[in-house]
């Protein structure tokens, strides 16, 4: 059983820490007292043995914090390091299906478990190669990719950025940060534990294959397999073995299944090749500029990847086309986070609407340039030397139990528990900028020092849309969210104990204000979007009308 913490706080408590505590009280209806109620959730049996899934920059904060109070933890990541989406490698995933893989395929898993396997050259019609990439599935990184958000809410907490980094980071300056975090707090890819006698943290290059609840012991059951290269013999090792755990988090993110659009012959246009290179592809596979020297390359998508992509091809290529699917809010109903992206299109570039089908080929080794893509309005585009599906993810995890809709989460609350079972838990907010209050959430309700409302009152929240967020790094009021985050933490920290924490700087906030005005569009965030908390409809949480830091992923709006 994990020892309550119990930092009782002999000092007097800070005016506003107390103002919000004596808020969250009053919005849960709970007294000020240490007393609990049986209405409340409790776990059947204590939380010791916990899995993190995704050694991303949220599953890291969530392993760091979950160690340093007092569980076990098993961090598990199909990566051969840490890092998540900002792993670069000049690796490229495995050519992405067509049409896309039903997101309820199952992986295979051997009869008696634990089982050993070495895989060899071209076994089952796979390379070597191949099976290590889709063990692992490179990011969908680019070397010359920088983020769209400011250094200061892209970092994580005790590795803080030199004063002189710029605002706009580069990938592997992000890279860099993100293992530098991992190292600080012993998660890293080559790091033991402290003590010898110590069970390990991390386990890189495994890839959960499948999670179910044991009733019969309230504990949940991991299936990993675990692959090794062995240059010696040139064979892949393969283990499959089974953890239990009192709770998951599961920190895989939104980019797990690259998108590939149900348009009429794509499919037979993604076996075309040319020089043995193919000549359709989707943009995960994108990673230096050089190979567009003066070619004709059309864009399919009008978000992130796309415009970025763009923009570092337009000096080498000789034309580029964005395909573009209209807006349902129709043209003035842009939300902000795509009409940042749509800006950001190099000034050359040539937008056409939505592809209605791609026109039969003669052959399929020469190329796509002869080819005709049909438009929905009737306008035909030829002459194009590559097509980049920009298209978007999948939130799909087939190793997830079937409490999911079409791959996405359901039934979460805002806290990140699973209303039905909160011994499982999602990292679905920002890392970088609440990912630090969600950790320490999950530490605090598994420890016993915060407790959740009761299921009823989480289940009325959610159905009335009251702090809904719709999938994995979902959307809603990053201020709203913040504050109550430190009103509740507070709250339970003065009742059951723990540390207080304290809201986003107000420096951070001017400075994110400034940034988006000069590298966005002037005037889009304001004072309101930061204070106007409790006029906020509902609806403002579901379609994250003034979420600030749900601006920064966006590829699945394609």
């Amino acid at each position: 059983m994990v020892p309550r913490v119990a930092y009782r706080v002999k000092m007097k408590l800070p005016l506003f820490l107390l103002v919000n505590a004596l808020s969250a009280a009053a919005y849960w209806q709970i007294p000020l007292s240490s007393e609990s109620t049986d209405s409340q959730w409790a776990p059947h049996r204590p939380i010791s043995r916990v899995a993190v899934i995704g050694a991303g920059p949220a599953g890291l904060q969530a392993a760091a914090k979950l160690v340093e109070h007092n569980f076990t933890v098993r961090l598990f990541d199909r990566a051969p390091s840490p890092g998540g989406n900002w792993f670069y490698t000049d690796e490229t995933p495995v050519r992405e299906p067509y049409p896309d893989t039903p997101i309820n395929e199952t992986a295979y898993i051997p009869g008696d478990l634990p089982a050993t396997h070495y895989y060899k050259e071209g076994e089952e019609g796979i390379s070597l190669e191949d099976r290590w990439k889709e063990h692992w599935q490179p990011r969908p990184l680019w070397d010359n990719l920088h983020t769209n958000s400011p250094a200061v809410i892209t970092e994580l907490p005790d590795v803080p950025y030199t004063p002189d980094t710029p605002w706009v980071l580069s990938n592997h300056v992000i890279q860099r940060h993100v293992r530098a975090y991992a190292s600080f707090h012993n998660l890293n890819s080559n790091d033991y534990p402290t003590l010898s006698t110590s069970p390990p943290v991390t386990s890189y290059s495994t890839r959960v294959e499948k999670l179910e609840k044991i009733e019969s012991t309230h504990t949940w059951r991991v299936t990993v397999r675990k692959l090794e290269r062995l240059p010696e013999t040139k064979e892949i090792k393969a283990q499959w073995w089974t953890e239990e755990f009192d709770g998951v988090i599961i920190a895989t993110g939104p980019y797990v299944s690259p998108h590939v659009p149900n348009i009429e012959g794509i499919v037979d246009w993604s076996k075309v090749t040319e020089a043995g290179q193919y000549s359709i592809y989707h943009s995960q596979s994108y990673r230096r500029p050089e190979r567009y020297q003066n070619k004709t390359i059309l864009i399919v998508g009008a978000s992130v990847s796309a415009s970025e992509i763009a923009r570092d091809i337009e000096p080498y290529a000789e034309r580029i086309i964005a395909s573009v699917r209209p807006h349902k809010g129709g043209p003035g109903g842009l939300p902000l986070s795509q009409l940042r992206s749509f800006l950001r299109f190099p000034n050359g570039t040539e937008f056409v609407p939505e592809i209605a089908h791609f026109a039969p080929l003669a052959e399929n080794d020469k190329g796509i340039r002869e080819g005709s893509i049909h438009l929905v309005n009737g306008t035909v585009v030829s002459g194009i030397d590559e097509v980049i599906l920009a298209t978007g993810y999948i939130h799909s995890n087939t190793f997830l139990p079937n409490f999911t809709t079409d791959g996405q989460p359901t039934d979460l609350h805002w806290t990140g528990h699973w209303i039905p079972d909160p011994t499982l838990a999602y990292t679905n907010v920002r890392p970088w900028t609440i990912g630090r209050y969600q950790s320490y959430a999950f530490a605090k309700v598994w420890e016993g020092t915060a407790r959740l409302p009761t299921q009823k009152q989480m289940r009325e929240d959610y159905d009335n849309g009251k702090y809904h967020f719709r999938g994995l790094f979902g959307s809603g009021p990053a201020e709203a969210l913040f504050r109550q985050y430190v009103a509740w933490l507070n709250n339970e920290s003065l009742i059951h104990g723990g540390r207080f924490v304290e809201p986003w700087p107000l420096e951070s906030r001017e400075v994110f204000v400034y940034y988006s005005d000069s590298q966005w569009v002037k005037g889009s965030i304001n004072l309101s979007n930061f204070t106007e908390f409790e006029k906020l409809p509902a609806s403002a949480w579901q379609s994250g009308t003034a979420a600030w830091d749900a601006y920064v992923f966006n590829d699945d709006k394609w």
